[in-house]
C-alpha cells in the first residue's frame, strides 16, 4: 500500500508529502473498511480492531501529526495545494482526537461499533472491481473477526460508568446490531450461487453464522446496558468543538441559530409567495387560503399527490428523471460531465436482509475512472403494510424525486465525487469539506430549476427541501446546546417547517447521531449560492455558468471560502 500512498501524494512538495503519505497509510490501517470503500484494496481482509492498545497508539500518532500540520500552516511559504491539504488532514486529526480521547466515544458510545459492523462487507459486495473469489474470500475474512469485534466493543463499553451511556443509542445499536446478524444470518448465503467455490462457500457459512452468534448477544447485551444507562446523547459543550471542526467555521453559535430562524421565516414567507403565483395554475378552483402556512402546507399536500404505487414504478420514474437530466445538463452545456458516465441506479441487492442499503456509493479515488458509482434508490421493505407502501411513495413523490435528481447526480454528489476522485490531491476525496459537499448538492438542486429543469410543482419540492435544511440546523444546534425536546423537535419541523411526520422523527434521531453534519446542507448552500451570486454580478455580461460549475470542481472539495479568493480575485479556480 505504500506504493500506492506514494502516487497519492506525489504531487505535494517536501516535508508535506510525507506527513500526508505517513497519515494515509496509519489511518487506512486502523480503519481497513475505510480502505475499500476509497477503492485500495490491500487490506480487504482485515476488520478494524479497536482495541485500547490500537486507540492509544492512534491517538498519539494524531497528535503528533496535529502538531505538524499546525506548524507547517503557520508558515506563510506554505504552497497553495499543499496548504489545502494540510488543512483538511488537520481536520480530520482533531476530529479524530476529540471523537476517540475527548469524547471517548468507544467506550461510550454503541454506535461506533455497529456503525463499523453493518458497513464492514457491503463496498466488498456491491463493487465489482475485482475478481468475484477475491471478493468473497475477503468477506469471509473479515465476517469471522467479527466475533472478536463485538467482544472489543462489549469489554470497552462495560468498562463505562451507566450515567456517561446514552439509553437511546443503546436501542439504535441493539436494532442495528440485530439486522445485522439477520443478514449474515441468511443474506451472506444467498450472495452466492452454486457457481461459486464450494469450499469457500461452506466458509462463508461458518463465517456467517458465528457472527449472527455474536452480533445477537451483543444486541442482548445493549438491550441490558440501555435498561441500565442513564447518560445523554446530547454533546452539550462539546458540540461547539465538533461544529467547529467538522464543518471549518468559527462563526457564533448563537448567530448561526439566529440566521437559520431568520431564514426559516424568509423561506417560508418565498414558498408561500412563489405559492400564489402558481396557486390556479396547479391548484385549479380551489380556494386560496388566507394564512402563507396555509397556503405552503396545501402545495405541499398538492406536491405529494403525484407518486408512485409500486416500487417498480418509483425505480422506473428515477431512472428516466436520471437520464433526461444528463441530456438536458448536456443541451444546456451547464457544467463539463466526466467521461465515462459510470453510473448504476437501481435497488440495492435482494442479499441485503435486515440491513439498510441505500443512497450513493461512489467508486472511490483509488478506483479505475471506467469503476462504477452505485445509486442505491431508498425502497419500502418487502413486507410493508398497504399503510406504509402509501407513506413511502407520497414522501418519495414524483416533484421530490425531480427536485432531488440534480442533488444526489448530476451536476450534484455523483458529479462532484467522481471530480474529486480523479483529483491528484486525493486526501480532499478522502477528507472532503462537507459543507462544500452538501452545499454543492442544495445548491445543484436550486440551479437546475432556475436554468428550466422541472416545472411549479418540483420547484415547490425543492422550497419544501430547503425549509427541512433551515430547520435541520436549528433542530441540531438546540438539540445538543440548548436540550430541545422531541416534542419540540416534532412541534417545530412539522408547524414551522411543513414537513411530513416521518421527516420530522428521522430529523430528531439524526441530530443525536450525526451532530453537526445536519447544519452543512443549509449553511453549504448559503455559501456556494451566494458566491454564483456574487460571481454573476461580478462578471456581468462576461458570466458563463458552464465556467463558474466547471471552476467549482478544480479545487476538489475544499472550504468555500477558497473558491470565493480565487473566484473574486478575477482568477477562476483550476
Amino acid at each position: 500500500m505504500r506504493y500506492t500512498l506514494m502516487l497519492l501524494v506525489m504531487m505535494a512538495t517536501g516535508a508535506q508529502a510525507g506527513v500526508v503519505e505517513n497519515y494515509l497509510e496509519a489511518y487506512f490501517e486502523m480503519f481497513p473498511t475505510r480502505a475499500t470503500a476509497a477503492g485500495l484494496h490491500d487490506l480487504d481482509h482485515r476488520l478494524e480492531d479497536l482495541s485500547p492498545t490500537k486507540i492509544s497508539e492512534w491517538v498519539s500518532f494524531n497528535r503528533s501529526v496535529a502538531e505538524d500540520l499546525r506548524t507547517s500552516l503557520g508558515n506563510p511559504a506554505l504552497e497553495f495545494e499543499d496548504r489545502l491539504d494540510a488543512e483538511l488532514l488537520l481536520r480530520e486529526a482533531e476530529l479524530q482526537l476529540l471523537d476517540l480521547d475527548r469524547l471517548r466515544r468507544p467506550q461510550k458510545d454503541p454506535l461506533l461499533w455497529t456503525g463499523v459492523v453493518s458497513q464492514a462487507t457491503v463496498f466488498l459486495l456491491v463493487r465489482e472491481d475485482r475478481p468475484r473469489h477475491d471478493r468473497l474470500a475477503a468477506v469471509a475474512s473479515r465476517v469471522e473477526q467479527i466475533p472478536r469485534f463485538a467482544a472489543q466493543a462489549q469489554g470497552a463499553l462495560t468498562a463505562t460508568a451507566n450515567d456517561e451511556i446514552a439509553p437511546e443509542l443503546c436501542r439504535l445499536a441493539s436494532r442495528q446490531a440485530r439486522a445485522s446478524a439477520q443478514f449474515y444470518a441468511e443474506g451472506l448465503a444467498a450472495a452466492t450461487t452454486e457457481d461459486d467455490d464450494a469450499d469457500l462457500r461452506q466458509r462463508l457459512g461458518r463465517a456467517g453464522g458465528r457472527a449472527a452468534t455474536a452480533l445477537t448477544q451483543m444486541a442482548a447485551f445493549l438491550d441490558e446496558l440501555g435498561n441500565k444507562a442513564t447518560g445523554s446523547p446530547r454533546l452539550g459543550e462539546d458540540y461547539r468543538a465538533r461544529f467547529e471542526i467538522v464543518n471549518g467555521m468559527t462563526t457564533p453559535l448563537a448567530e448561526v441559530l439566529d440566521g437559520a430562524n431568520e431564514d426559516l421565516a424568509a423561506k417560508l414567507g418565498e414558498a408561500a409567495e412563489y405559492g400564489r403565483s402558481v396557486w390556479e395554475k396547479v391548484m385549479g378552483d380551489e380556494n386560496l387560503p388566507a394564512s402563507d402556512k396555509q397556503v405552503v402546507a396545501a402545495l405541499f399536500e398538492r406536491v405529494s399527490d403525484d407518486r408512485a404505487s409500486s416500487t417498480d414504478e418509483f425505480i422506473a420514474d428515477y431512472r428516466q428523471l436520471v437520464d433526461e437530466s444528463v441530456a438536458f445538463v448536456r443541451q444546456r452545456q451547464i457544467i463539463t460531465l466526466p467521461e465515462p458516465l459510470t453510473l448504476f441506479v437501481g435497488r440495492s441487492p435482494d442479499f441485503f436482509i435486515g440491513q439498510s442499503v441505500g443512497g450513493v456509493y461512489p467508486a472511490g479515488p483509488f478506483a479505475a475512472d471506467d469503476a462504477k458509482t452505485l445509486l442505491f434508490l431508498p425502497t419500502p421493505p418487502a413486507d410493508a403494510t398497504q399503510e406504509e407502501l402509501e407513506g413511502f411513495f407520497r414522501d418519495f413523490n414524483h416533484h421530490f424525486n425531480v427536485m432531488i435528481t440534480p442533488h444526489e447526480l448530476i451536476p450534484g454528489h455523483y458529479l462532484q465525487l467522481k471530480w474529486a476522485a480523479r483529483h491528484p490531491r486525493k486526501v480532499r476525496a478522502l477528507f472532503g469539506d462537507g459543507v462544500y459537499i452538501e452545499g454543492w448538492g442544495t445548491f445543484s438542486e436550486r440551479l437546475m430549476l432556475d436554468v428550466g429543469w422541472g416545472g411549479a410543482l418540483d420547484r415547490l419540492a425543492h422550497l419544501k427541501k430547503q425549509l427541512e435544511n433551515i430547520a435541520r440546523t436549528i433542530v441540531d444546534i438546540r438539540v445538543h446546546t440548548q436540550g430541545m425536546s422531541r416534542e419540540e423537535v416534532l412541534r417545530l419541523v412539522r408547524e414551522e417547517a411543513l414537513q411530513d411526520e416521518q421527516f420530522a422523527e428521522n430529523m430528531w434521531w439524526r441530530a443525536l447521531t450525526s451532530a453537526p453534519q445536519l447544519t452543512s446542507y443549509h449553511l453549504g448552500y448559503r455559501q456556494v449560492h451566494d458566491l454564483y451570486e456574487e460571481v454573476r454580478t461580478l462578471r456581468g455580461e462576461e458570466f458563463r455558468l458552464r465556467d463558474f460549475m466547471d471552476g467549482m470542481m478544480a479545487l476538489g472539495p475544499v472550504p468555500v471560502k477558497y473558491y470565493r479568493d480565487r473566484f473574486l480575485e478575477g482568477t477562476p479556480p483550476g
